[in-house]
């Protein structure tokens, strides 16, 4: 389930161009929020993926910022694209592309009719920004299919986890040491 590199970083900044076809762009960033979060708040890995801002940039590409951006155009039956450049085994580079021109896009739990949630469509994406490849639990968030207007990706499945750990071990916080005597 791991795809090859991975980022040399804790902190993985991204930005968002939220102007797409379907709802507000405050919205559809604030659910791109979550499917990233997803990440951090599951997996409990050594890495997070950091919300940078909002950005009128469109153009993805090697070119150190992270994007996220929604195009009004299709990508036969992908919903969204993941592309990343690595150099050597670190990721530098990953932007995320949602085809709205392919597909109708929702925010939240409810109300979806015929199209996906973002948060969910955003956590699946983000896995592989983080280096993970698809997964052959049918449960896993990294699973390469979904149903329209299912919320199952957005909670991390246990192979899922597994991967991200695997690639960002948790940091461990310092132990305190033992066997001294303060002396003052």
């Amino acid at each position: 389930m791991l795809s090859g590199p991975a980022w040399g970083l804790a902190q993985v900044p991204y930005y968002v161009n939220g102007g797409n076809l379907d709802l507000s762009a405050a919205s559809a960033v604030t659910a791109v929020r979550a499917g990233a979060d997803a990440w951090y708040l599951q997996a409990a890995a050594g890495v997070r993926l950091s919300f940078a801002g909002q950005t009128a940039q469109t153009a993805t590409g090697s070119d150190g910022l992270n994007l996220v951006v929604f195009r009004n155009a299709s990508n036969g039956s992908a919903i969204a694209t993941t592309y990343w450049w690595s150099s050597g085994s670190r990721i530098i580079d990953a932007d995320v592309v949602f085809w709205d021109g392919g597909f109708r896009f929702f925010a939240g739990t409810t109300g979806c009719a015929g199209g996906f949630y973002i948060e969910d469509v955003a956590a699946h994406e983000f896995g592989h920004a983080l280096g993970l490849a698809h997964s052959s639990s049918t449960g896993a968030t990294m699973y390469p299919s979904t149903s329209s207007c299912s919320t199952n990706p957005r909670s991390l499945e246990a192979d899922d986890i597994a991967g991200a750990r695997a690639l960002y071990p948790a940091l461990q916080p310092p132990v305190a040491p033992t066997g001294f005597r303060i002396v003052r």
